[in-house]
């Protein structure tokens, strides 16, 4: 073999090399991918469990809130209907004036029926 023979089966030689450590290095960059696209997808997952959760927890706190309100708006109503039985006024006249007040009509329905509530108080005459 002459010194260009040698030369041509060396760069030969190089070039298959190269196209063996490029192969392989691809192989590493695809199951680097996939490791990272898995992970992604498991973070994806997770983030998305949390926010499922947060949601179901704000639903909750907003259901709380809307309740403690509701109660608040009943104790309210029952202490103003107790006040104005305690100045004499009977379920009829305090109805009359607890409907005058802004959506009054509805309030007696959610929050205690003014002869239900007065019915076994003794009047606190002042």
């Amino acid at each position: 073999m002459d010194s260009d023979s040698i030369a041509a089966w060396s760069g030969l030689a190089g070039n298959v090399i190269a196209v063996l450590v490029a192969v392989l290095s691809l192989r590493k960059a695809e199951k680097a991918l996939a490791q990272s696209e898995a992970q992604s997808a498991r973070s994806l997952a997770r983030a998305d469990a949390a926010l499922t959760q947060a949601q179901h927890i704000a639903e909750r706190t907003l259901q709380a809130h809307y309740n403690i309100d509701g109660a608040m708006s009943a104790i309210a109503w029952r202490d103003q209907v107790i006040a104005l039985h305690d100045r004499g006024l009977t379920p009829a006249q305090i109805r009359e004036i607890m409907l005058l007040e802004d959506g009054g009509a509805g309030y007696e329905a959610s929050n205690g029926r003014i002869d239900d509530i007065v019915r076994n108080v003794s009047r606190r005459l002042p």
